[in-house]
C-alpha cells in the first residue's frame, strides 16, 4: 500500500503535556492519526468507529488490509460498545489481567467497521497499564484501533524516537511516554470459545491463562492459503530489520533469569551485573564460553567468505566483553554490538530487542546475530517474535514497503546530556586536488548520516567535522579547477571555495583520526611526530587495520592506489572522483567506530 506524506511535521508531544494530549485526543477522535506510548510497544491510533480515519492507519504503515487491528480502552466499561458477547472465559481474563499486556478476542459489535477487524467478526480489545496510554486513551472519548506505530514488517517501536523514525510526516502526533516496559507486543487470546488460544504470545504467559482460566491455553495452529488472521502477527513477517537476522542458540545448561513473569505487573530490572573472570570456578567459566561459541564461530565464518561483511551482535554483556577480551582486531573492527544485559536474562532481551534490532540496523550491518533462548514463558514469546525477525515465520505481504534502514532525524543538542566534538583529517602533498575531494566527499558522507553520539556515553552527541591539509602546500592556493568542475558534475559537491592549507603539529593536534592518500605520507608524519602515531594512517593501512584487504592476480596484498589525475584527460578525473567516493563510503563505519562514535 502507497504510503502519503500529510504534514509538514509530526507533533512530538511529552507524557506531562497535558493540554498537547488533550489535543492529540481532540485530534484523533476527528479522524486523525496519533502514536501513543504503552507498557508494551507504541500504538499508532485512529477512531475505531470511523472507517475513514482506520483507513489511514494502513495508508501510514503500508500495512495489508487483512491484517486485523486491536481496540484500545482506557476503562472496562467501554468494552460492551465494542463486543456483542463478553464469555464467561473472557471475563476471567478481564478480570485478572485488564489492565495489562493482554489482548482479548470476541465477538465484535456492529459499531466495529469491518476496517478494524479486516471483515472478520471478532475483535481484539486491550487496556494498556500505561499512565500516559491511560489519560491519552481516555481523553479521546472513543475506542482507539491501533498496531504498533511502525512501517509494517519492520521492528516495532519501543520509543517515541522509532516512531519519529518511521513515521515523521505521516501521522499528526506523537506522545512520548519513554522507553516501553516490556518490549514485546500483548498477549493475544482468543477467548469466544470456552478454551482459551493464544494467537500471539507475551507477557501474560501461558502458565499465568491456566491458573486464571482452570484451561489449558491452546495454541493457533498455522494459517491456510486465503486465511485471514484473527491477531496481528500471525500471518505476515514482522520485526525484520533490513539485515539479515540469525539465531544464536544458547546452551540448555544455563539457568534463564526471569523466563516467567509473576502475573502481568513487572519492572524491568535494569541492572546489568558484569562478570568477574578471575571469581568464576571452572564450570562458570565454561558456561560462558558455551554461550560465546556460536557468536565466535559465525563471525568467522561469516567474515571468511565475506572479508567485506559488517556484523552486528544482539547479545548479553559476557559475550561483549569476552570478545573484547580476545582484542580480535579484526572482529572488533567488523562488530558492533547492542547489549542488552546479562546473557541469560530473558526479561533484559525481550525489553530490548525491538531497540537492538533498529540501532544495529542503523549501524548498516549486514548480519545481526541475536541470543536465542528455550523454554516456556517469556522465552516463548520472545524466540516468536526473533523468528519472524530473522524470515522464519511469515508470509511477505503483498505490496509491503521494501524493509529500509531507519530514517535519520536531526536531533537537537538538548537532547543530549553533553555534546562531544571529533574531526578527521585528510592528507596529501599540496591539498589543492585529492585532499580537498576526499574532505567534500567526507561532509557530504557526515551530514547524509547524522546524527551522531559516543559509543560508550549515549547521552553524549557528536558533532564530527572533516578538513584536508597538505604536507607541502602553499597556504591559500585555490583547489584544481578540472578537480571542482569533475566533482560538481559527478557528485554534486562544491569544494570551489577551498583554500590550500599546510599541515602542521597544531593541525595534527586538532583532529582524532589522520588520513593520508599514500603510505609515504603516513610514514613521513609519524617519522617527525612519533607522539601521533596511534592516529595516522595511510587508506591502506586504516583499511588493512581493519581487515580490509585485497590481492592482486599475483595473490600480493595491494594498496589503494589513486593516481593524482591533473594533466590527463577528464575521464581520468572521473575515475578518481568515483574511487575516492567509494573507498571513503566502504571505511566510514570504520572511521566512526574508531572515533568512538555511532549513529542515532
Amino acid at each position: 500500500m502507497e504510503r502519503r506524506i500529510k504534514y509538514d511535521k509530526t507533533l512530538l508531544v511529552r507524557s506531562d503535556d497535558t493540554e498537547g494530549i488533550k489535543d492529540a485526543a481532540k485530534h484523533l477522535a476527528g479522524g486523525e492519526i496519533v502514536a501513543f506510548p504503552t507498557e508494551t510497544v507504541y500504538g499508532l491510533g485512529a477512531n475505531a468507529f470511523d472507517s475513514e480515519a482506520v483507513k489511514g492507519i494502513f495508508e501510514a504503515k503500508g500495512r495489508p488490509g487483512d491484517n486485523p487491528l486491536i481496540c484500545h480502552i482506557a476503562d472496562k466499561s467501554q468494552i460492551e460498545d465494542i463486543v456483542s458477547e463478553i464469555t464467561p472465559l473472557a471475563r476471567k481474563l478481564i478480570d485478572a489481567f485488564m489492565p495489562g499486556p493482554i489482548t482479548i478476542i470476541m465477538k465484535k459489535s456492529d459499531r466495529i467497521p469491518s476496517e478494524v477487524t479486516a471483515g472478520l467478526d471478532t475483535v481484539g480489545v486491550r487496556m494498556p497499564s500505561d499512565e500516559t496510554a491511560n489519560r491519552f486513551l481516555a481523553a479521546c472519548k472513543v475506542p482507539v484501533a491501533a498496531p504498533s506505530a511502525n512501517l509494517s514488517g519492520s521492528p516495532s517501536p519501543t520509543s517515541a524516537a522509532s516512531v519519529m523514525e518511521d513515521m515523521d510526516r505521516y501521522i499528526y502526533a506523537c506522545i512520548d511516554g519513554g522507553d516501553s516496559t516490556f518490549g514485546l507486543e500483548s498477549t493475544v487470546v482468543d477467548c469466544t470459545g470456552d478454551v482459551p488460544v493464544i494467537l500471539r504470545p507475551g507477557a501474560v504467559t501461558e502458565e499465568a491463562i491456566r491458573t486464571v482460566s482452570s484451561e489449558s491455553p491452546e495454541e493457533a495452529g498455522s494459517l491456510k492459503a486465503g486465511d485471514v488472521p484473527k491477531a496481528p502477527g500471525m500471518k505476515y513477517r514482522h520485526y525484520a530489520p533490513v539485515a539479515q537476522v540469525e539465531i544464536m542458540s544458547m546452551p540448555d545448561k544455563v539457568k534463564l533469569i526471569n523466563d516467567d513473569f509473576e502475573g502481568y505487573d513487572v519492572t524491568v530490572n535494569t541492572d546489568v551485573t558484569k562478570p568477574d573472570f578471575k571469581a568464576m570456578d571452572d564450570d562458570a567459566k565454561q558456561e560462558l564460553v558455551d554461550i560465546l561459541s556460536p557468536f565466535i564461530f559465525r563471525i568467522r565464518q561469516i567474515l571468511k567468505d565475506k572479508p567485506l561483511a559488517r556484523i552486528g551482535l544482539y547479545c548479553g554483556i559476557e559475550v561483549k566483553l569476552l570478545i573484547e577480551k580476545m582484542d580480535d582486531k579484526i572482529i572488533l573492527s567488523h562488530t558492533e554490538i547492542f547489549c542488552y544485559g546479562n546473557s541469560a536474562d530473558v526479561r533484559a532481551a525481550s525489553h530490548g530487542l525491538f531497540a537492538g534490532l533498529r540501532h544495529l540496523d542503523m549501524q548498516e550491518v549486514d548480519y545481526i546475530l541475536a541470543q536465542g533462548f528455550s523454554g516456556a514463558g517469556l522465552s516463548k514469546a520472545y524466540m516468536n517474535r526473533l523468528s519472524k525477525a530473522s524470515g522464519g515465520m511469515g508470509q511477505i505481504a503483498p505490496g509491503m514497503p521494501k524493509p529500509s534502514r531507519p530514517a535519520r532525524r536531526e536531533l537537537p543538542l538538548d537532547h543530549f546530556r553533553d555534546t562531544y566534538t571529533s574531526s578527521v583529517l585528510f592528507v596529501c602533498d599540496d591539498n589543492t586536488c585529492l585532499s580537498p575531494c576526499l574532505e567534500a566527499v567526507m561532509r557530504n558522507l557526515i551530514n547524509g548520516q547524522a546524527p551522531y553520539r559516543l559509543r560508550d556515553d549515549k547521552d553524549i552527541g557528536c558533532e564530527l567535522y572533516a578538513e584536508s591539509a597538505g604536507i607541502n602546500a602553499s597556504t591559500g592556493a585555490s583547489p584544481d579547477p578540472d578537480m571542482c568542475r569533475v566533482l560538481k558534475d559527478t557528485l554534486g559537491y562544491s569544494m570551489s571555495g577551498h583554500k590550500a592549507m599546510r599541515a602542521d603539529p597544531a593541525c595534527y593536534d586538532a583532529n582524532d583520526l589522520i588520513l593520508t592518500l599514500r603510505d609515504e605520507q603516513a610514514f613521513s608524519i609519524t617519522k617527525a611526530f612519533p607522539r601521533i602515531k596511534d592516529k595516522v594512517f595511510s587508506l591502506s593501512t586504516f583499511a588493512a587495520a581493519n581487515g580490509i584487504i585485497f590481492r592482486n592476480e599475483d595473490g600480493k596484498i595491494a594498496a589503494i592506489s589513486i593516481p593524482d589525475p591533473r594533466g590527463e584527460n577528464e575521464k581520468t578525473y572521473e575515475h578518481t572522483v568515483s574511487a575516492l567516493k567509494a573507498w571513503l563510503e566502504l571505511l566510514f563505519p570504520y572511521i566512526l567506530k574508531q572515533l568512538g562514535i555511532e549513529r542515532c
